[in-house]
């Protein structure tokens, strides 16, 4: 049919001209019977007709489902969804040529493109936090982690201002605004508990140059921090350690023989290291029974009054246990240093060596065993 109404079509007013002819003449009676043949001619153009009509609007369908298809297609593609393909016909049509392109663009956008649920996916599945604010300082977009980080959902976070995740001052208001690097920084919870963060913050530009606002990157330093605080701890035990066996290497106290211990002091006196030699000393004494210290400060690389009064100390602290005190290792600077201070050590015996002191302890110590008397009361040989 033509594209006006049915009466502008000329088939139309032959099918007519042809049912007047078939029929009786006026006047002819009840008994007249009307033309076969003409009605015959006008059943054939009727069916045609009526054929074309169908036709026609079969045509119609298959072209407004082949319209719904191209649509489809169109929304997919500015949607950067490429998995859906547009049907092509065997007909080889302008729609079928459509259909075929936009196909292959499809296919070229595909293996060109990130789609924008390919994006989405990365970005929740990122560990670190994204958060996107705008030039007012508000927040855009969020992903899953600054979600669990802060206890908020992504609700609870869009529209707000940066500032209720990150208090410290940040240029989050654009005026002139830079990129931002913080290795830390502090990030609030909803609980209003702090998580140590480092933040990274890009500004975004669009295509006329203008400031859009900032995308800021920030990663959870808790593991970091914990990782760090039990490498301290574990130094600090390691430290603790060495100057503990330091401190008992610089202070041994040996038992040359029964009741003769000797304690070779090495390296510098102060306060606690005067400390230590008084306890490792008394301790000794006490454990051991014994009737005779050496005390060897050779190895003692200066001699002050602070140095001289932690010995004297020791030395009347051991006396007053019982035992005799012999000093070994007296140098002439020493000797020079312990008259210049001008301390007491009477009733101490001295020698330049520890071998000398030794071998005078153990003389000593036979004398008293054989004569059964006290080591106070034996005079040097």
């Amino acid at each position: 049919m033509s594209e006006g109404g049915p009466s502008d079509d000329p088939r139309i007013a032959e099918l007519f001209s042809i049912l007047v002819q078939a029929s009786p003449e006026p006047g002819a009676g009840a008994l007249a019977e009307p033309d076969g043949a003409g009605w015959g001619q006008a059943s054939q153009a009727v069916r045609a007709l009526v054929a074309e009509v169908v036709a026609r609007r079969a045509t119609q369908a298959q072209m407004e489902r082949r319209l719904d298809d191209i649509m489809v297609m169109l929304n997919a593609l500015v949607s950067f969804d490429f998995s859906v393909r547009a049907e092509i016909g065997d007909k080889g049509d302008s729609w079928d040529a459509l259909a075929m392109g936009l196909n292959m663009v499809a296919e070229e956008l595909a293996s060109r493109v990130v789609s924008r649920e390919y994006v989405d996916n990365i970005i929740e599945s990122m560990s670190d936090l994204l958060i996107v604010v705008d030039r007012a300082g508000l927040i855009t977009s969020v992903n899953a982690a600054a979600c669990r980080l802060s206890e908020r959902t992504s609700e609870e976070l869009l529209g707000q201002p940066a500032s209720l995740l990150f208090p410290a001052a940040l240029p989050f208001e654009m005026g002139g605004a830079t990129n931002l690097l913080i290795e830390e920084t502090a990030f609030q919870k909803k609980s209003g508990d702090f998580v140590a963060v480092s933040l990274s913050a890009s500004v975004m530009i669009n295509g006329l140059g203008e400031t859009q606002g900032f995308v800021c990157v920030a990663r959870d330093l808790s593991e970091r921090k914990r990782l760090e605080e039990e490498e301290r701890q574990r130094l600090q035990q390691v430290v603790e350690t060495q100057a503990l066996l330091l401190e008992e290497l610089s202070t041994p106290l040996m038992p040359i023989a029964d009741q003769i211990l000797a304690m070779p002091v090495i390296g510098s006196v102060d306060d606690r290291r005067s400390s230590q030699i008084l306890e490792t000393l008394l301790n000794g004494v006490v454990t051991r029974e014994a009737r005779i210290v050496i005390i060897d400060i050779t190895g003692v690389r200066k001699i002050d009054a602070r140095a001289v009064q932690g010995i004297v100390n020791a030395v009347k602290a051991v006396r007053l246990l019982g035992a005799q005190v012999i000093l070994t290792g007296i140098r002439p600077e020493v000797a020079v240093a312990l008259m210049a201070l001008d301390l007491n050590l009477g009733g101490v015996l001295t020698f330049g060596s520890l071998q000398t002191g030794i071998a005078h302890a153990m003389r000593q110590l036979r004398q008293v065993k054989s004569e059964n008397v006290k080591p106070e009361n034996v005079k040097p040989g």
